[in-house]
């Protein structure tokens, strides 16, 4: 997990949307994603996509968020300054590359750049006006 300098702690308990950017960075999730965890953790039910779309537009354009998000970061800064903050007690999963995967990106990788060296040759041969 990155580390974060303990004098810029303080400076977001009092601003909460900063709490929250905070927690959702240290997650390395979107903010839009800790909205939804937390209403799942709030209500005890998933929310529905539109009304979280209603409820983050609203956000944004306010910088207010609703009870249960500034609930939520409050508790998870808690536990992040306790040292127990972590993705897995979220449910967050992180994606993970295979090896397999990895060398499907270089294959891929390769083949474009040797079709871009053709193409480039290409254009270069064809006579100008």
């Amino acid at each position: 997990m990155p580390s974060i300098s303990a004098c810029r702690l303080d400076v977001l308990v009092d601003d909460e949307e900063k709490l929250i950017g905070f927690i959702a960075a240290y997650l390395q999730i979107s903010e839009y994603e800790l909205f939804r965890i937390a209403y799942l953790k709030w209500f005890d039910r998933p929310i529905l996509g539109h009304r979280l779309d209603y409820v983050f537009k609203e956000y944004l354009a306010s910088s207010k968020a609703p009870y249960w998000v500034n609930d939520f970061a409050r508790k998870a800064h808690g536990k992040f300054l306790a040292g127990e903050l972590n993705y897995k007690d979220y449910g967050i999963k992180r994606r993970v590359c295979d090896r397999r995967t990895k060398i499907k990106g270089w294959v891929i990788t390769i083949l474009l750049f040797i079709l871009l060296a053709i193409y480039s040759y290409m254009i270069s041969r064809y006579p100008s006006y």
